[in-house]
């Protein structure tokens, strides 16, 4: 009986890392211009080898809008997403994936209006399809325990600074003008 039980405590304590995975964007903060398309990648410290993985990201629609569909980082394979976001991936079987700076997709965004907004990684909790599985040889449905780092994105107005085309029509109006009170003169 003693046995079973520490062998029991045992599996149970190996359940879960004693170091938690990390998720965070890459850039943390990005300064942008309206209009201007971004890249921002969601990277993982990942000290124990997990299955696969499952998030979701959240922003302000009002100041950013996804610019195209993520891009799953090459260590993963592309998986059905069921929330439609296509932010998840599974390690190419049987081996799982652990280190520091996994990258686990390139999110693309575009700067819609002017304002700041955080971008933020989370996992549903009870949701089987997000989070981080933990490979063997911890038991089957075992889930890592995940700390999240938000990121932020300013977007200021883009810049007034007129194109050289503007300054080259300019010229040549005022060039035209001159010219013209010129032939006035002499009339």
């Amino acid at each position: 009986m003693k046995k079973t039980a520490c062998i029991v405590l045992c599996l149970v304590s190996t359940s879960a890392s004693a170091i938690p995975i990390s998720v965070t964007f890459d850039p943390l903060s990005t300064d942008v211009e309206v209009g201007d398309i971004f890249n921002v990648d969601v990277v993982a410290f990942i000290p124990d080898p997990v299955l696969g993985w499952g998030l979701d990201v959240s922003y302000d629609t009002g100041v950013l809008s996804q610019a195209g569909p993520p891009v799953i980082g090459s260590d993963w394979n592309v998986v059905f997403a069921p929330d439609g976001d296509g932010l998840a991936g599974i390690a190419p079987f049987p081996t799982g994936v652990s280190g520091t700076d996994v990258l686990l997709a390139t999110l693309s965004f575009e700067a819609l209006a002017a304002g700041s907004t955080v971008l933020s990684a989370s996992a549903t909790p009870g949701d089987l399809t997000e989070g981080f599985p933990l490979a063997f040889p911890a038991p089957p449905g075992s889930f890592a325990e995940v700390t999240f780092e938000d990121g932020a994105v300013s977007v200021a107005s883009a810049s007034q600074i007129p194109e050289p085309e503007t300054f080259a029509l300019l010229g040549l109006g005022m060039a035209g003008m001159v010219f013209g009170r010129r032939k006035q003169i002499k009339a």
